[in-house]
């Protein structure tokens, strides 16, 4: 069906043809609560996701649209004229309801409210966006992407934080740019992506990302990207210590976080030299120190072949299946230390679960009773990229060119990170994942009427708490607007520095951050 409709309702030059339905007459249906009549009605400006209007908002006051649009590298202008405002308007609106294909985006094409509230004249074409995005420079489209990610976050990272660095996997199925057999423990010998990311781990945004062909592994593509984020950002804005799984735990990027002077917390992959170390560990009835959580772990050192040094390490495993009153625990209670994570062979009597750390972090600020939930906590990430894949269409937006790939993963980062910010006014406690997020702050009726000279958005909402969400959306949006009139004229920073400081306020702990002017405190603080 939808080749067929495709072919039918496209041009021959990518643009839709235009079949105005406003001459459809009026007719009746029976349906099993009586008799309804249906008409179609395209003359009035209509929009599904009438909440939006509200995010815009928070988009404006913190001059963040504002800020995107003033050095986009885009200066390709379509047929119709459409030129960067409207194409990454588009993308943006697209993204938003969740899409993951340039194909998606006809779905929004009669959105007759919100394109109009980003300032365009109307959303463009797929075939527009796609043909905008490969006529970007890769390198110089990369870089205005990055700095946008900084600049959303960048003023609270004067606090500690860590840094999650991940890679994952997305299997190719076409011809693309850099679609090659590497590591894929989904689909072996299936061509594919790689896509790292960088995620402030106390916050759950994202810091970067990076995509690289697939046969490129994660220290060798990862880390380069990694300290090209980091080299931009002001040393006192670096990450209290880097965390990464077993494809980190290598020689190279040990010695690159040592020279640059990062503490790490790695994971070892299960080599002979490894597992030796375990079994040593545990002919020792001496030295396991219980962590907590059905766990334990031992300090050690070692310095496996190829490396410079020796380093320490924390052996870390689940405690023996019987308590030491006796009773038996419960295998299903126990968290493993990551999902899949389970030793190989039967090294030591109890075969229960068992990892290798490695870490330059101080033992006495670190002491080895913490290093195991330390790393554990890593596991949030894992809910982070699987949100960024799932539920926002991060891996979507392919080409035949690994460019415009590359932009997309960025932009819809990007996009990730405002809108979980902007949530945050409403439960500064929680990270929401979209899937919940979007129904309640998104979705909803919206009809564009004019009177007097004034456009009104009027919004109808479906959600059972209907009544719920208009509180609270009217109440940020109050928010906003009082911070719009005495933040006029405050500096795009300012003003951003400012509603970090407002949706972090959980996390900061009372502080302010940097930028803020002194004489708004008593304002927030009322």
């Amino acid at each position: 069906m939808g080749d067929k409709f495709e072919a039918a309702n496209t041009h021959p030059g990518g643009e839709p043809e235009n079949h105005p339905i406003s001459n459809l007459k009026r007719w009746p249906l029976d349906t099993p609560g009586g008799r309804f009549y249906a008409e179609w009605d395209s003359d009035a400006p209509v929009t599904r996701e009438g909440q939006l209007i509200f995010f815009f908002q928070f988009l404006n006051e913190g001059g963040r649209w504002e800020r995107l649009m003033e050095n986009t590298p885009l200066r390709y202008t379509g047929n119709r004229g459409s030129g960067a405002l409207a194409v990454f308007g588009t993308l943006l609106l697209s993204i938003l309801n969740g899409h993951y294909r340039y194909a998606h985006i006809n779905t929004i094409r009669g959105d007759g409210v919100n394109p109009e509230l980003l300032g365009m004249k109307g959303s463009v074409s797929e075939d527009t966006v796609r043909r905008a995005l490969k006529r970007v420079d890769k390198k110089e489209g990369v870089e205005w992407l990055e700095g946008h990610l900084r600049d959303s976050i960048a003023p609270a990272l004067v606090l500690p934080w860590i840094l999650d660095v991940d890679t994952t996997v997305k299997p190719i199925y076409g011809n693309q740019e850099g679609a090659l057999v590497g590591y894929n423990p989904q689909k072996p010998g299936r061509p594919s992506h790689s896509y790292h990311s960088y995620i402030i781990a106390n916050l759950r945004l994202v810091l970067g990302v990076g995509v690289s062909p697939g046969n490129e592994s994660s220290s060798g593509k990862g880390l380069p990207g990694m300290w090209r984020i980091l080299d931009r950002l002001p040393r006192e804005q670096w990450p209290t210590y880097i965390r990464g799984d077993c494809g980190y735990g290598n020689e190279q990027a040990m010695l690159e976080c040592e020279g640059r002077g990062v503490p790490f917390l790695f994971k070892l992959r299960q080599t002979a030299k490894v597992k030796n170390l375990v079994r040593t560990c545990f002919r020792q009835s001496h030295g396991w120190v219980d962590t907590g959580d059905g766990w334990q772990a031992m300090e050690a050192e070692i310095r496996l072949s190829g490396w410079s040094k020796t380093r320490r390490v924390i052996v870390v495993s689940e405690t023996p299946a019987r308590s030491p009153g006796g009773s038996r625990r419960s295998k299903d209670r126990l968290e493993p230390l990551l999902p899949g994570d389970e030793w190989e062979i039967q090294a030591v009597p109890w075969a229960g679960k068992i990892a290798v750390l490695v870490s330059s972090l101080d033992l006495r600020s670190y002491p080895t009773a913490c290093m195991p939930r330390q790393y554990r906590d890593r596991a949030d990430c894992e809910n982070n990229f699987d949100e960024l894949k799932n539920q926002w269409g991060w891996g979507g937006y392919t080409t035949q060119a690994i460019g415009p790939s590359t932009l997309a993963a960025n932009f819809i980062a990007l996009v990730y990170n405002w809108w979980n910010l902007y949530t945050r006014f409403y439960d500064a406690e929680h990270h929401r994942e979209a899937v919940t997020t979007r129904p309640f702050l998104m979705q909803g009726v919206g009809r564009q009427v004019q009177s007097g000279g004034q456009k009104t958005v009027r919004i109808s909402l479906t959600h059972n708490q209907g009544g719920a969400v208009a509180t609270a959306v009217t109440l940020v949006s109050k928010r906003l607007h009082e911070f719009g009139a005495i933040a006029e004229q405050w500096g795009i920073d300012q003003r951003w520095a400012y509603l970090l400081t407002c949706v972090l306020r959980p996390w900061l702990g009372g502080k302010w951050l940097s930028g803020v002017p002194p004489n708004c405190r008593i304002y927030l603080s009322g």
